[in-house]
């Protein structure tokens, strides 16, 4: 017979829930609600749609959602309105907890398509923000604050004299102060312990930045207030993008963060490096400093010192991508502002050693679209020969490629304009590998196919290379044998300038040698920001301080054998700063200052101030003197044919100049002599009452006293005494000249 419910067995209680143990299965299959709802997401953001393109929307959205981890369509509620559209939302569940969270890192903020930007949550976060108290159950609409108009950030532009401002670091004060020729400096603001370590102004002058143990502080506007706080706490290098739109900041020791941190979470714990929205003061995104390569011991087991890399981020011109380098693997490129890598993986080169971004937006004949460039090398690895590229962006196309032997080291020089990359290359000697020289590659970014030009006449080692701002003329120092370390006698150095010879046309012709200056000292080279003048100086030497003011645009006559060369070089004056250690250019190349800072050695601190013809116009000694940076000036808005009509009428506009000059000197002269007057008149004033206060006494003394307060029969009085007025002329001899009449 079947069973049925009517005959089952007796329950003898031999089977009964309370002796069979099911915890195992509650482990494994009990749902547990708090743990289910960390697996969801809402994701806000999508676009609203009928309800006959939802199942295409929720297809297109699940290839985004599982390049994080695993979900399914059905694990997709999109809910739809009255109306049959969708809401713009949708709920989402994955796998697990951890793969939800992963989403809600990398999914937010990305785009879905042109108009719509993925908004990404954890359910539980709303369950969490309303039992903080920070969702209220009623709808409260937000207060608006009143408009308050913030201060001038660029205020100093206006300056009616178009003088220029420099921050001084000295002791334990910064000042910001105008300059003002030969007379001594306005004072704008003086602050002690306004920094803990050192100060620097932000690419276009907009900030002062300042650095403390808890962060770093911007300053800016007329009354210098505090405009942004950002709490990298240690923070030890900062790098601003080139329109100051970001900052990176670095510390040596790793991020510690705080549960209750305001501004920091805790993605940022343990990180070095953290990438910020100057505007918000909002961290973008942080990472860890890479391993340097090399041993980390010397051969005594001591730990060996290696210098980190800075900048680590590079920006491109128009801050659309910032890039970091992983020695001899990769090079990773970020989107900006959302800090995504560019098609989610680092571009692979094996070996490389060092790129560097474009400084302006490349302008390559025949292409119209939109790019960035980079150029990049790699050393010899096997038998495949060194390498240099050229590499577009977004496209990631390598546009060109050079190969090179026998290469130690190669350096990578932009001009300033995009127009030419000077790829400086050490070669060593194939057999002996000891003897060492130079050449230069020269890629014309701008012609078609991009050539290469190759300078082969240099016999010795370019121990520095300069292009001139704006222009096609660079200057290099060489050095028969380049020190490896710095030495107490440096090695005899020599000066080289070259410059392109004429052409037909608009092209620019090939690199000419224009002249080298032989047995100097100098190692360092420092273009005027407008370009023509440039200063070559020996820094950082006990030897020598010697500071060189070249002009290659003489208006002189030219020697015969440069007369088809686009140039004329001529010295026009040698200065001496003894210690000096920096050399830095105003922004308007007026003016060049040299500063000898109590940061690298302790004697005669101060700085230099020169015209752009060396002449020296102001010299301060200042104890403990640290810091001279010049206030940078934002990019000129006037268009190309107004600055050339403005070169045309310069003749005309410096006797304007030379008239506010001489009115400025009789104002500063007659305030001289008003100042005297006031001080003639002052003493004037006290001789009076000091005379009406001595009648006065001697009035109450009894004594008969005249209008003056002097006594009255006094001389008579003195006469009856025996005492008498002794008087004794005394001669002095001014001015002798002798005059002989034959």
């Amino acid at each position: 017979m079947s069973p049925s419910f009517d005959n089952l067995a007796e329950d003898r209680g031999s089977d009964s829930e309370e002796e069979l143990d099911f915890s195992d299965l509650r482990q494994n299959y009990d749902v547990r609600m708090e743990e289910g709802l960390d697996t969801f997401v809402i994701i806000d953001g999508l676009p609203k749609v009928p309800q006959e393109s939802k199942q295409k929307l929720v297809k297109f959205l699940l290839k985004k959602l599982n390049s994080i981890g695993k979900t399914k369509e059905d694990a997709i509620f999109m809910p739809l309105g009255e109306n049959n559209i969708s809401e713009g939302f949708a709920f989402v569940e994955y796998a697990t907890p951890q793969q939800a969270i992963e989403a809600t890192k990398k999914l937010h903020g990305t785009p879905l398509d042109k108009k719509h930007t993925l908004a990404v949550n954890k359910l539980t976060d709303i369950d969490r923000y309303g039992r903080e108290g920070r969702v209220d159950d009623v709808y409260h609409p937000p207060k608006l604050d009143d408009f308050n108009e913030r201060e001038h950030l660029r205020w100093w532009l206006g300056d009616p004299n178009s003088r220029d401002q420099f921050v001084m670091h000295r002791n334990e004060s910064v000042a910001v102060l105008w300059n003002k020729k030969k007379d001594n400096p306005e004072n704008v603001v003086d602050r002690l312990g306004w920094t803990e370590t050192f100060v620097q102004w932000s690419p276009l002058g907009t900030y002062l930045t300042t650095m403390h143990a808890r962060g770093v502080q911007l300053w800016g506007g007329p009354n210098w207030h505090r405009i942004h706080r950002i709490p990298h706490p240690f923070c030890n290098l900062i790098d601003f993008s080139p329109g100051e739109k970001y900052l990176t900041t670095w510390s040596f020791k790793p991020i510690e963060v705080q549960e209750d941190d305001p501004i920091l979470s805790m993605d940022e714990d343990g990180k070095n490096y953290i990438v910020w929205d100057v505007a918000t003061g909002k961290p973008l995104r942080s990472f860890q400093t890479h391993d340097l390569p090399g041993p980390t011991e010397d051969e005594n087991g001591q730990p060996i010192k290696k210098k980190i890399p800075w900048p680590a981020f590079k920006w491109s011109a128009d801050e659309k991508y910032v890039a970091r380098m992983l020695d001899s693997q990769s090079i990773s490129i970020y989107e900006l502002p959302k800090m995504i890598l560019l098609d989610k993986t680092s571009i692979k080169i094996e070996g490389i050693r060092d790129f560097e971004w474009a400084p302006a937006t490349p302008q390559r004949e025949g292409i119209k679209s939109y790019e960035q460039l980079f150029c990049f090398w790699t050393p010899e690895i096997g038998s495949n020969p060194a390498k240099v590229g050229l590499m577009s962006v977004p496209s990631k196309e390598i546009v060109r490629t050079r190969n090179l032997f026998s290469v130690t080291d190669a350096k990578l020089h932009w001009q300033s304009q995009a127009s030419y990359v000077c790829v400086k290359v050490d070669r060593h000697s194939s057999k002996s590998k000891k003897s060492m020289a130079t050449n230069l590659e020269i890629f014309r970014v701008k012609e078609k196919g991009v050539p290469v030009e190759v300078v082969d006449s240099i016999k010795d080692t370019v121990i520095n290379f300069a292009w001139e701002p704006k222009g096609d003329r660079f200057v290099l120092i060489t050095a028969a044998e380049a020190p490896l370390v710095q030495t107490a006698v440096p090695p005899k150095t020599a000066v080289s300038f070259f410059c392109p010879e004429k052409s037909k046309g608009t092209s620019v012709g090939n690199f000419k040698h224009i002249r080298t200056i032989d047995r100097k000292n100098s190692n360092t080279i420092h273009w005027s920001p407008k370009g023509r003048f440039v200063v070559v100086a020996t820094v950082l030497s006990q030897q020598s301080s010697d500071l060189d003011f070249w002009d290659l645009d003489y208006e002189g006559e030219k020697p015969e054998a440069e007369k088809d060369l686009t140039a004329n070089l001529q010295h026009m004056n040698t200065a001496d700063h003894y210690g000096v250690t920096e050399i830095e250019w105003d922004p308007t190349g007026r003016y060049v200052t040299s500063v000898a800072s109590v940061w690298k050695h302790a004697m005669e601190n101060g700085y230099h101030l020169y015209d752009f013809k060396g002449e020296l116009l102001r010299e301060e000694h200042i104890d403990k003197f640290k810091q001279l940076a010049w206030r940078p000036r934002p990019i000129t808005m006037l268009s190309r044919d107004e600055q050339k009509q403005i070169r045309k009428n310069l003749r005309e506009y410096s006797k304007d100049f030379d008239e506010q000059d001489r009115i400025e000197e009789d104002k500063e002269r007659g305030a001289v002599v008003e100042e005297r007057r006031r001080l003639l008149s002052e003493w004037l004033a006290w001789r009076e009452r000091e005379k009406e206060e001595l009648a006065e006494d001697r009035r109450e003394l009894g004594l008969d006293v005249d209008s003056d307060g002097e006594i009255i029969g006094e001389e008579k009085n003195l006469e009856e005494g025996g005492a008498k007025v002794v008087e004794e002329i005394v001669e002095e001899v001014l001015d002798e000249t002798e005059e002989i009449i034959a």
